[in-house]
């Protein structure tokens, strides 16, 4: 397939969706009662301060480098927004006019705090799975009181539920490039290769495009299962592939600010035994008959009982080898994984314009896990399958 490349991005977010984005935000924080939102941002949960503000730390996250890799937007439902930053940006590399560089981001939030009159006002936190406690008490001790902070992920979320059109073609790409990516990941898989060497086969896929890896999971052998040693990376370096190994591998990362997220399988220089064919047939059935029942005003849950039906029927257990892990088949894309979940708590209706991955992993005890995953936008008529550029069956 066709790898798209730097030259094929679509064009950046226009600034005054973000203007837009904030507008909303400011309605939904004042109708809670809130005198305004902090927007709290890292690396790798970045998805408050980049929805809000386009931006997005490049630093990872080390005590040992102390704020940085953490950033912040102040945004008063009374006054003009301030974006505190843990490095200097350009002027138009951000889409708030007042971005200031900090050399200890949690004073200057304090400081923007104070400034924008919301110093002992009840403030909404959005983000807040990357603020650390001792965030918390920096900032508090340098305004000399308690910070009162509610909650407002579950306020701030169902406003980015729905993707732009701008944001669609970024998705659109993303997946393009996540399906070229995995898909020379596959081609690759050859006895005798590692499962380094699919990682690598498919990096400068990824890398023309200007795209980075979150991480690549893999798993192999008979029975299917991750031979990496616990951390990173999620792929074992020297183990070569042997024939007829059930293999999977998980991409995904971002490529322009948007995520790309997609699994395949394979049977490793050998057809299939019959097992081995029917556990990766189920998985592609599994996610196809998923995809078919998601529409506007379907429920997350209803899908997900959906995939729970299915498996059972079966005889896998109810959540397939997710079993212990994570009991949802799927979530939201967009600037990264996003809620809701394919979850059976997630009561909300899915709507058109949603972005959503569905996934599983299964497989019986002489199998063991192989995994499938695609990504649709959700259109009134139909689902439009962002994935589709890359094959589902590899055997």
């Amino acid at each position: 397939m066709t790898a798209p490349t730097v030259a094929d991005r679509p064009p950046a977010v226009p600034r005054q969706e973000f203007a837009e984005r904030q507008e909303r935000a400011r309605r939904a924080i004042a109708d809670a009662g809130l005198a305004g939102l902090l927007a709290w941002g890292s690396r790798d949960w970045c998805w408050a301060v980049r929805w809000l503000a386009d931006h997005q730390s490049g630093f990872a996250n080390a005590s040992s480098f102390g704020d940085k890799g953490f950033s912040a937007l102040i945004l008063p439902v009374d006054g003009p927004p301030i974006l505190v930053l843990d490095q200097r940006v350009g002027p138009d590399d951000v889409a708030v006019d007042d971005a200031r560089t900090a050399v200890k981001v949690t004073h200057d939030v304090a400081a923007a705090l104070r400034e924008a009159g919301l110093a002992g006002k009840p403030i909404g936190i959005a983000g807040e799975g990357a603020l650390l406690d001792r965030h918390v008490r920096e900032i508090a001790e340098r305004l000399g009181g308690p910070l009162d902070l509610r909650p407002a992920d579950a306020i701030v979320e169902p406003l980015h539920r729905v993707k732009s059109p701008e944001e669609h073609e970024l998705l659109r790409h993303a997946s393009a490039v996540g399906g070229a990516w995995v898909a020379a990941m596959m081609e690759a898989a050859e006895p005798g290769r590692t499962e380094a060497d699919l990682v690598a086969a498919g990096l400068p896929v990824l890398l023309r495009a200007g795209g980075w890896p979150t991480d690549v999971v893999i798993g192999s052998g008979n029975p299917c299962k991750p031979q990496a040693p616990r951390g990173i990376p999620s792929f074992n370096a020297s183990r070569p592939l042997q024939v007829g190994d059930l293999l999977r591998v998980d991409g995904f990362g971002p490529i322009a600010g948007y995520g790309c997220d997609l699994a395949r399988s394979a049977c490793v220089g050998a057809e299939p035994t019959a097992e081995q064919r029917t556990v990766l047939e189920h998985a592609v059935q599994f996610v196809d008959t998923l995809l078919d029942a998601v529409r506007p005003g379907v429920t997350h849950a209803a899908i997900h009982d959906l995939g729970v039906d299915f498996l059972t029927a079966r005889g896998y257990p109810p959540h397939g080898y997710f079993e212990g892990f994570f009991h949802a088949f799927g979530h939201q894309m967009g600037l990264t994984v996003e809620g809701p979940f394919i979850a059976a708590d997630a009561t909300d209706a899915i709507v058109a314009g949603q972005v959503i991955a569905v996934e599983i992993v299964l497989g019986t005890p002489a199998t063991g896990g192989i995994s499938h995953e695609d990504v649709v936008i959700v259109h009134e008529d139909r689902n439009e399958v962002l994935t589709a550029g890359c094959p589902k069956r590899w055997w």
